[in-house]
This record gives structure tokens, C-alpha cells and sequence, in this order.
């Protein structure tokens, strides 16, 4: 399935990219973090037999509704899923530390977060991070890969164009992606 894109008549998507060439997760239960589908957003809970969806908020793809920055007593995962979530965790090294507990051992992790781009708050937005700053916060993960990407407009394969949103001037969304396994 392709994912929605900034720019619909591309065919290339960083995100697809990453996770074509490198993510491999491991097979069993699944862990889908902020789960809930809302406009176009992919429910990737399709993708797993057998997989638990949570979200802080009830809705459409959520199974369990939790705030991970708290322990949950929801099993053990081989593959957790956090994509687009940590920004908008108050105390991201509170959920990074949950997700490692939830994580079985040799359990693979697949992890985007925003490097740059305008606040969007769902419910809140408070984050940005690096690729160390994603090894920071995992310090039990052994990333395998990682990278950033960026969304491009037509004609812009060479560089990041700035762009305007209500009048402040910012760049494209550019993603951390992140893909490894629990030690």
C-alpha cells in the first residue's frame, strides 16, 4: 500500500524507502502505538495477525486505550511500532522506557518521529528529535538503521524548499526513522 504523500504526482516516498529496505520485524504479537485512524491514515494494525493497537484516546483502531508514559500490564511484544507519537508525549523517556519493558528480548522496534516540522497538535506537540536523540531515549534498542527523510516538491529532488504555513516560514516535513532490536 503506498502512503499519502506532500506531493501525489512522486513516486518516492523516504518513508517507503526505509521501511522496503530495512525493517524486519519479527514475527508474533505487535505493538501499534497511537493507533487510532483518522482521515487518511493507514491503519497498520491490517498488517499483523496478531497485534493490539493503543492510543491515549478511544477511536477508530484503538483496542486499548492507555497513556504509555504510565507501566500497562498488556504482555510482551516481538515488534513494536511507534510512528509519529513521540512528539507528542509530555515525557518521551517515560514512553521510550515502557516500550523497551513491553519489548521482548531479540523483539524488533520500527520508530518515526518529525525532525522538522510545524506543530500539529493531537492532542499536544512538544518534541523533535535526532537520530541520537532517538538512541538516547532507547538505550536498550540496538538500532540496525536509521535515517532521515524529507518530502519533496516537484522539480526539488536536490533540496529542502522552504515553505510557508499561517504566514511562518518552515521547511518540509523531515522524519527520523529509526528500525532495530531489543538487547
Amino acid at each position: 500500500m503506498k502512503s499519502k504523500r506532500a506531493n501525489p504526482s512522486s513516486d518516492y516516498s523516504p518513508l517507503d524507502d526505509f521501511e522496503r529496505r530495512y525493517v524486519r520485524p519479527k514475527s508474533g504479537r505487535t505493538l501499534i502505538v497511537g493507533s487510532q485512524v483518522y482521515g487518511e491514515k493507514e491503519d497498520r494494525r491490517k498488517r499483523y495477525s496478531n497485534v493490539v493497537g493503543v492510543d491515549m484516546l478511544a477511536g477508530p483502531g484503538v483496542d486499548v486505550v492507555a497513556n504509555l508514559e504510565e507501566p500497562v500490564s498488556i504482555g510482551a511484544f516481538a515488534h513494536i511500532e511507534c510512528m509519529s507519537v513521540l512528539e507528542h508525549s509530555a515525557r518521551p523517556w517515560l514512553l521510550a522506557g515502557n516500550l523497551e519493558t513491553l519489548l521482548e528480548p531479540g523483539g524488533t522496534i520500527f520508530v518515526t518521529v518529525p525532525f522538522i516540522w510545524r506543530y500539529h497538535g493531537y492532542p499536544s506537540d512538544f518534541w523533535r528529535f535526532t537520530i541520537q536523540g532517538i538512541r538516547a531515549l532507547f538505550s536498550g534498542i540496538e538500532w540496525r538503521d536509521t535515517a532521515y527523510g524529507y518530502r519533496t516538491l516537484i522539480g526539488e529532488k536536490d533540496k529542502i524548499p522552504l515553505q510557508r504555513f499561517g504566514g511562518y516560514p518552515f521547511y518540509p516535513r523531515t522524519e527520523t526513522f529509526a528500525f532495530g532490536f531489543k538487547r
